[in-house]
């Protein structure tokens, strides 16, 4: 049975009324009606350019930093090699780069980086990452290694790339002495070999480690699947966000043949067919059991740890030295805002947070791929049991989700109320000393969908009993309809990270605290559609200098440094003329023009995700359904462009939006590689004339203004 909220409360607390109890059970009990997380401002609005500014434990006073004043100053570094990246990473230790720009796709392995013996010592922040503990079986790896590249002594730094460009086999290690640290647009892949063990833990490769690093935020970026975490956080890192990030894969039987899955499976078989698998193998044991390479290509695409934060139980409180310097490095510090994040078959950790707090804003996690396939294919179901998990809150710790969507999530929540319930990990001195800490978990305004059915509401409705609680374990229930958004160990400012005390801890828990920033989200029949839009690199196109901001407004008003939004909705108006690129009719071959009317479909255009870094610009005139296309896949100047129905993938439909830095863009065919661009013939002015392409020069008839409709 589905029960549905259908009124909402205020802010600061929950309404209590009776009802049905869920799932077949026939006695009346309470339920906590709840749409919104207690002494908590949120906004519930449609999605807009303000939604791109950062928010957040980030956004909070001495946070991130706007650094869009240093395009065109010597603060600012673009890099196309490997080496000029780690010497822009050198030169920010000094306060001298501010901003990195990757332009170019950068391999960062060990043996790839090759670096001499002067530039290892030069480079000291690099090292070879360790090798996995049963050796390799992704070729490429083995081949190019794995580097990890600490990002240590830097106050103030944005990474950063306009087109997306991808970094891999590396390992960026945000450590305690990096402040101020902005990520954003950037891919981030190969990091993954086939485990045979199948336990995921014979390397700690991961994508992103904030180790200590305060006021970090990683915004726009795609993270594929790891042989550890995603993105972790250690050592008391605080003033976290992660937003409009993708993590993860969709299980695909025909991957890229360049992908780290089809690499290793590839691998893997031939190891199999030349009969050089032992009988213990996993690779070997689905093989036997009848999975094809194919499926079990698909089955790889998942990712077993998303986001641990907080290392261990014995960082319960901050190091001191005996010089009485504060490291900053307890649990209890662990402060990280996850917002409009789309993940895709991921196991559990999303997030896993030892005594820290933890919110989440209109994520959408999706593991149906990968459970309809282990739940499928017979192979899988004997040897193989995936989790398909949410949030785990442990050690006293706090985590909100609000507006969020769950599908084939078994289990949202996991874990449970009192952590003496949940002590098998555990070394028996942090069990005792943990044992009384409650755990809050808390899901409000959202969906889950898994084999169990439907359900829309709040983890509190029905006295705590529904799907989202199905994987949770309940002690007294004193945590229902009580919210804390942090709790202290009593008297721990005058305890030792070295010399534990060995009663066990009391906990304060702060239940008038309010969450220190206000936040927007969509509505929750929104989610779903807006993330998988917005969410990852290569989503939203950015001059260089609005990459750099923080805070954006909603003004649809184009001005300099104006951004184009993958999904949106433009009338694209030539700069020269002050016309408007039009195609008069939607059928097929229909030559491209310039009008001065700007009030029909003619002329309206909707910006659509291409290969990484392209677009594709879709005519709304008629049926919406013909893209802009070059006439025999040319490229001779003087073509007059066209519309054409849409083939995927083609690149004389494929368009680059170059950022003129002044409000303009230059629209560049795929074709050319971008050395040509969309043209008003012979730079005219009149009414109805050609758009041709053309080599590009950045001139006015090749600069266009994308003005904002919807």
């Amino acid at each position: 049975m589905k029960f549905r909220k259908i009124f909402s409360v205020a802010l600061a607390g929950a309404l209590l009324l009776t009802s049905t109890s869920l799932f077949g059970e026939g006695n009346v009990a309470d339920a906590a009606v709840i749409s919104s997380i207690p002494n908590t401002t949120r906004t519930l609005k449609s999605y807009d350019n303000s939604f791109l500014s950062v928010t957040g434990y980030a956004s909070l006073s001495g946070g991130v930093k706007d650094r869009s004043s240093y395009v065109g100053t010597s603060y600012y570094r673009t890099v196309k090699t490997s080496r000029e990246f780690l010497q822009a990473l050198l030169d920010a230790k000094s306060g001298s780069v501010k901003v990195i720009e990757i332009a170019a796709n950068l391999n960062l392995g060990w043996k790839e980086l090759n670096l001499s013996s002067t530039e290892i010592q030069k480079y000291n922040f690099v090292a070879k990452y360790e090798d996995p503990t049963n050796g390799y079986t992704n070729p490429t790896l083995q081949a190019n290694g794995v580097s990890k590249i600490n990002v240590s002594d830097t106050n103030g730094l944005t990474i950063f790339s306009t087109s997306g460009s991808t970094i891999k086999h590396a390992e960026l290690k945000l450590q305690s002495s990096a402040n101020d640290i902005v990520i954003r647009n950037l891919n981030f892949d190969e990091m993954w070999q086939w485990d045979d063990v199948g336990n995921h833990k014979e390397v700690g490769w991961t994508f992103i480690k904030v180790n200590g690093a305060n006021n970090v935020w990683i915004d726009h970026c795609k993270f594929a699947i790891g042989a550890d975490g995603m993105v972790d956080i250690e050592n008391g890192s605080s003033g976290l966000t992660f937003s409009w990030c993708k993590f993860g894969l969709e299980a695909n039987t025909n991957p890229a043949s360049d992908s780290a899955i089809y690499k290793s499976i590839t691998y893997m078989e031939q190891k199999y067919t030349s009969n050089q698998l032992a009988s213990t193998s996993l690779y070997y044991k689905m093989r036997k059991a009848g999975a094809t390479p194919n499926q079990i290509m698909a089955y790889s695409a998942y990712h077993s740890k998303c986001h641990l934060v907080g290392s261990g139980d014995k960082d319960y409180v901050n190091y001191v030295d005996s010089n009485g310097k504060d490291y900053k490095d307890g649990n209890q510090r662990l402060r990280i805002t996850l917002a409009y994040n789309q993940y895709s078959n991921v196991g559990q950790r999303v997030p896993m947070i030892r005594q820290g707090v933890g919110h989440m804003i209109n994520c959408y996690i999706d593991d149906t791929t990968h459970m309809n396939l282990e739940n499928s294919v017979s192979s899988f179901k004997a040897n193989s049991t995936s989790l398909a998990r949410g949030m785990n809150a442990r050690n006293g710790a706090s985590i909100a989700a609000d507006t969020c969507v769950y599908n084939g999530v078994t289990e949202p929540i996991v874990g449970t109320e009192l952590q003496g319930q949940d002590t098998s990990n555990m070394d028996p001195q942090w069990a005792n000393l943990f044992k009384n800490a409650y755990n809050r978990n808390l899901i409000v305004n959202s969906q889950v969908t898994n084999a169990n059915g439907t359900y829309t509401g709040s983890s509190w409705d029905n006295n705590g009993v529904n799907l989202f609680t199905k994987g949770f374990v309940w002690y007294n229930k004193s945590t229902l309809n009580k919210w804390a958004w942090s709790s202290s160990i009593v008297g721990a400012a005058n305890m030792s990270k070295t010399k534990p005390p060995t009663t066990p801890f009391t906990f304060q828990y702060n239940y008038t605290e309010k969450l220190p920033y206000s936040y927007n989200a969509v509505p929750l029949n929104d989610v779903v559609q807006t993330v998988k839009q917005y969410s990852g690199a290569s989503k939203v196109t950015l001059s260089a200098k609005d990459w750099l901001k923080t805070v954006y407004s909603t003004s649809s008003t184009p001005t300099t440094g104006s951004s184009v939004n993958v999904g949106s909705y433009y009338r694209i108006k030539n700069v020269n003329s002050g016309k408007y690129l039009s195609a008069p009719t939607d059928a097929s071959g229909t030559k491209l023009v310039q009008t001065a009317d700007k009030t029909q479909a003619t002329s309206l255009w909707r910006i659509v995700a291409g290969d990484t870094g392209y677009v594709n610009l879709v005519a709304q005139v008629g049926s919406a359904s013909k893209v802009i296309d070059i006439p025999g896949a040319s490229t001779d100047n003087g073509v007059q462009l066209q519309i054409w129905g849409g083939t995927a993938g083609a690149d004389w439909q494929q368009f680059k939006l170059k950022d003129n830095g002044d409000g303009t863009f230059g629209i560049l065919t795929m074709i050319s590689g971008g050395t040509q661009g969309l043209d008003v013939n012979a730079k005219s002015t009149a009414e109805g004339a050609s758009v041709i392409q053309y080599n590009y020069a950045a001139s006015a008839n090749q600069k266009w203004v994308f003005e904002f409709v919807k």
